[in-house]
């Protein structure tokens, strides 16, 4: 998992062009204008999910995994907590993977990391993640779930 702010995308180019891809539309659109829900940026290859949401807590966020595209979570307005444990670390998943929604969950042993306005994690398949999650209050979230796929 990587976590870093905006001003620092160009880094991570070096990913490769599904990446530069993700990041030049994340810095050349306002997220807070764009209307909720999926657009795509290459099809399948790289799309965004804009949500919105209030932070949610512990037992209503859930540990989860991709085995075919890299997350690029954005928080543009608000604050929360990713949760993050390498996979090689967790037992079998609770709920076996689907191929259609790309995911598989398990229990949620976890670090948290914050993410501030700005902020955004990198998480590839094999990391284990655990987004939405709250602090002490709820907070409003605006915030872009780009998919970037690593396995075609």
């Amino acid at each position: 998992m990587v976590i870093d702010t905006l001003n620092n995308c160009e880094i991570y180019y070096a990913f490769g062009e599904r990446f530069k891809k993700a990041f030049e539309f994340l810095k050349s659109n306002d997220i807070s204008k764009m209307e909720l829900g999926r657009v795509d940026i290459d099809g399948d290859n790289v799309f965004i999910i804009v949500q919105e949401y209030t932070s949610k807590t512990i037992d209503d966020v859930k540990l989860e995994a991709h085995k075919k595209y890299a997350d690029i979570h954005y928080v543009k307005e608000g604050f929360e907590y990713i949760g993050y444990v390498p996979i090689d670390r967790v037992p079998e998943p609770t709920t076996p993977y689907d191929p259609e929604s790309d995911a598989e969950f398990y229990e949620k042993e976890c670090e948290l990391f914050p993410l501030l306005a700005n902020d955004f994690a990198i998480v590839f398949p094999h990391d284990v993640h655990m987004p939405q999650k709250r602090a002490l209050i709820p907070v409003q979230i605006r915030k872009a779930v780009l998919k970037v796929k690593v396995v075609d």
